[in-house]
């Protein structure tokens, strides 16, 4: 049997849906800089590897900026702080079954966070949609070098909790969760609603790929006597 010891997870896309929150606040802030407007679907294909990230794209309107003006991306920055600051938690929701599932699972393994989002946003937001309890640790990608997909943030957790990387499972959405749990040597599950660029999760090879946060107990029962 594994010595599972610490479950982590993603927070956008996987514990919750955000995008209703950052839409508005990236919409004034592209309205501020005399830019048009986008949609909701755009910014959920956008999501996922932090907010310079989100911000290069949506001034951008690539996937894959190859140059932003760096003064522009400051000034958006700022904006965008201010404005998300007022919306954050505002109309963002717990994926169906997560509080229950994390109240399950919290009576056996230490649970944490580990996303892209900064802290600044994080905190406040798991504190509103009362969650923060579950949760050990929270690290975010302005605590470390590099954000997911490197596996910078599972490396510093395993360090927090004094466990080796494969005594850690990953709970996420997206490649990036995917690509952090393979550079941290770590076991991996994909949630398949969640924001992942518009792709199937499946294509990133996760260990194990669920339609449905309650199908979590019984999965990590599973891993846990196979392995």
């Amino acid at each position: 049997m594994t010595a599972l010891r610490c479950i982590a997870f993603d927070l956008d896309g996987t514990l919750v849906d955000s995008a209703p929150d950052i839409l508005p606040a990236l919409n004034q802030t592209l309205a501020q800089l005399g830019l048009a407007p986008v949609g909701l679907e755009q910014v959920q294909h956008w999501l996922g590897n932090g907010m310079l990230m989100l911000l290069k794209r949506a001034l951008t309107g690539e996937m894959q900026p190859c140059s932003v003006d760096l003064q522009l991306l400051e000034q958006a920055k700022g904006y965008f702080i201010e404005h998300y600051h007022q919306t954050n938690g505002q109309h963002t929701v717990l994926f169906p079954g997560v509080k229950e599932v994390l109240s399950e699972l919290s009576q056996s393994y230490r649970l944490a966070v580990t996303t892209n989002k900064p802290r600044q946003f994080s905190l406040p937001l798991l504190e509103s949609l009362g969650i923060a309890p579950y949760f050990s640790q929270l690290v975010c990608a302005d605590e470390v070098a590099k954000a997911k997909p490197a596996p910078d943030m599972l490396l510093k957790l395993a360090e927090l909790e004094q466990l080796a990387p494969t005594q850690l499972l990953l709970v996420g959405d997206s490649e990036n969760d995917i690509f952090a749990a393979r550079a941290a040597a770590l076991p991996v599950f994909a949630l398949s609603y969640g924001y992942n660029h518009g792709q199937s999760i499946e294509l990133s090879q996760p260990d194990l790929v669920l339609d449905d946060f309650r199908q979590l107990p019984q999965a990590i029962r599973q891993y846990v006597q196979e392995c």
